[in-house]
């Protein structure tokens, strides 16, 4: 009797503990993942939900944010839910940002409210106005010979 139960306390210990390294590893591989999508992430506020819309005049309002990864392949798409707020939009769209991992942000125009709270989360900002698609590989491009400059 006693070795049966010891015999089961074995299994139920090596269980565990298997199953206690496969979540560990399991977190361990979704960790890295995100951080590797999430490498300087830019997000154009525009008009419309694809790639080839125009940016939008204003950040905090824009009807879409465009998510584009580091070397300008186009992520996806998001509506801002907070394109008809009456206030608190620019917190809103800067907490959507910092989720998305988004280092740079793209669009016509800041308010200085939306401005304050991307320097306070050290996301950069640029106004720019075209085709979303257009701009940020002109960005990069632009951004690229500066890096090489220095």
């Amino acid at each position: 009797m006693k070795e049966k139960l010891g015999a089961f306390f074995l299994v139920l210990f090596l269980t565990t503990f298997f199953i206690q390294v496969q979540q560990s590893l399991a977190t361990k591989i979704y960790s890295d993942a995100d951080t590797s999508k999430s490498s300087n992430r830019i997000a154009v506020a525009s008009v419309g939900d694809s790639a080839t819309s125009e940016i939008s005049q204003r950040a905090g309002r824009a009807p879409y944010y465009l998510i584009f990864d580091g070397n300008g392949v186009f992520v996806k798409s998001i509506k801002n839910s907070s394109v008809n707020r009456r206030g608190r939009a620019s917190s809103v769209v800067v907490g959507f940002l910092l989720k998305e991992s988004v280092k740079t942000v793209i669009a016509g125009r800041f308010g200085n409210k939306m401005i304050s709270q991307l320097k306070a989360n050290k996301i950069e900002y640029h106004q720019r106005s075209g085709v979303a698609q257009k701009v940020v590989k002109t960005y990069l491009k632009n951004k690229r010979s500066k890096d090489e400059k220095k």
